[in-house]
């Protein structure tokens, strides 16, 4: 039952992670200035997403999903999930301009949760081991 909950809270993340990715290179990019700096620096985001970029975000979500799957890796898989969470919910919270009302915290209560969930998977499958 864990490891399906992992799995489900994985799948939970995945936009947050997409969101929180995205407002990072967008900050990045605006922050150089001038419109020609800001074109330059989509398109190098977008020449690294291309070949490798994204390759590389699917094997990392199909390695956090089969880390909530295994019974030996399964408090690692639950730390990952939760310091994920948890950056995104920084990143989310600190996009200038935002204020934190009802409609935001409620957005970001399904990412708050999958956040509890991997700290309380990881201790508590790290307290079985032992």
């Amino acid at each position: 039952m864990r490891g399906a909950l992992h799995v489900l809270g994985t799948i939970v993340l995945v936009p947050y992670a997409a969101l929180a990715a995205g407002f990072a290179m967008l900050d990045q990019a605006i922050a150089r200035g001038s419109l020609g700096g800001f074109l330059v620096a989509l398109l190098s985001h977008a020449l690294w997403l291309i070949p490798w970029g994204l390759l590389g975000i699917i094997a990392a979500i199909a390695l956090l999903a089969t880390l909530g799957l295994s019974a030996r890796l399964r408090w690692l898989g639950g730390a990952c999930l939760g310091l994920i969470a948890a950056s995104c919910v920084v990143v989310l919270l600190a996009v200038p301009n935002s204020k934190l009302g009802a409609s935001e915290l409620l957005f970001l209560l399904p990412c708050i949760v999958v956040m509890v969930f991997g700290a309380w998977l990881a201790v508590v499958e790290w307290r079985a081991r032992r």
